[in-house]
């Protein structure tokens, strides 16, 4: 693999956590992080509890600047186009193509997050769906195992089928402990089975999810993914 592009089935699914355990694992082959564009957060934001891409350029121990990693920071929690408005600038996704271009040609891997779902605005024309066509990796949905992620991600999967994109597969995501119910531990086994997309891993619940809760979780973050993202 050169890389991944990680989006979610939901805004607040988990795909920054995801993104990050997935930089952990494959941070011995050099890999490199970006996410292009983040809302509601301040543009002047140097704190990895604040900032997915601060925290990602932390996990991942990259050396590339905030820039490149982060194009567009807007301050606004919205959609990457409604929060460009309430700032009164815009987004030029050409911008977010050449820094990714120059980020992999420093890296033998690339992740990159993106924000929401795939239908996202980011222009008026342009949404996630575009920006992860034109980047070109193979796609990663992040999905919620609770009840509704049928819908949810099967309507993502469609979604990305419509647009042309390569699904690698879906990560289901724990966002609570404990033990999951009867209806729970399905979820998986009937989204492979009604959309013929393979399921990766559930990425563990992580209590302590920080820069060093993530690296003492490296052996259960290797049992959760290592047989299906093998170099």
């Amino acid at each position: 693999m050169n890389g991944l592009f990680i989006t979610g089935t939901d805004t607040g699914v988990g795909k920054t956590v995801v993104t990050a355990c997935l930089a952990n694992l494959f941070k011995s082959q050099d890999v490199g992080v970006m996410k292009p564009i983040e809302t509601g957060v301040d543009p002047k934001c140097n704190s990895a509890a604040n900032s997915d891409a601060k925290f990602l350029m932390e996990v991942s121990g990259t050396t590339d600047t905030e820039e490149e990693v982060c194009p567009h920071r807007l301050k606004t929690p919205a959609s990457p186009y409604q929060a460009s408005q309430i700032a009164g600038t815009s987004i030029q996704p050409s911008t977010i193509l050449e820094k990714f271009k120059i980020l992999q040609s420093r890296h033998n891997m690339m992740l990159v997050e993106g924000i929401g779902g795939l239908l996202v605005p980011i222009t008026t024309n342009y949404n996630v769906a575009d920006l992860a066509r034109e980047i070109g990796l193979p796609l990663i949905i992040v999905s919620r195992i609770r009840v509704g992620t049928l819908n949810h991600t099967l309507l993502t999967i469609n979604a990305a089928r419509q647009h042309g994109l390569k699904i690698k597969g879906v990560i289901l995501n724990r966002q609570e402990g404990g033990d999951l119910d009867a209806v729970e531990k399905q979820q998986g086994k009937l989204i492979e089975e009604l959309s013929d997309t393979p399921i990766l891993g559930t990425c563990p619940y992580l209590e302590d999810v920080s820069v060093e809760g993530i690296r003492q979780n490296t052996g259960r973050i290797e049992h959760a993914f290592q047989d299906n993202f093998s170099a």
